[in-house]
């Protein structure tokens, strides 16, 4: 593949991600958000690496980072999906960055 596909593949994903961005961001300055279900909980990081994560597994070719963001998301938001986990909540960042980093540091390869 070309740069210029993945200049273009990249210009795509993060102006995508900027503009739902600024589309939450609007709803929450305008007071949207509060009259809807969970909405107090969209303006968080952890929703941000979510629609980041789709956005990317969606229009890039290496889906690598999409699948990252995901998961950050998803331990980010681990209360809302699973309940129970939310005794462990102050465990799961650090936790997940020990298996990232596990994983980064035993999938790199060496330069001669």
């Amino acid at each position: 593949m070309s740069s210029s596909t993945n200049k273009s593949d990249d210009r795509l994903s993060y102006g995508i991600i900027i503009l739902i961005f600024g589309v939450i961001f609007l709803l929450d300055k305008i007071g949207f958000l509060d009259n809807i279900p969970y909405g107090d909980n969209i303006m968080s990081v952890g929703v941000f690496s979510l629609i980041a994560g789709v956005v990317f597994i969606a229009t890039q070719p290496k889906k690598v980072l999409g699948w990252v963001l995901l998961g950050v998301g998803a331990l980010l938001n681990a209360n809302l999906f699973f309940g129970w986990m939310s005794n462990y909540s102050n465990l799961i960042i650090p936790i997940g960055l020990i298996i990232a980093g596990v994983a980064l540091v035993l999938t790199a390869k060496k330069k001669n």
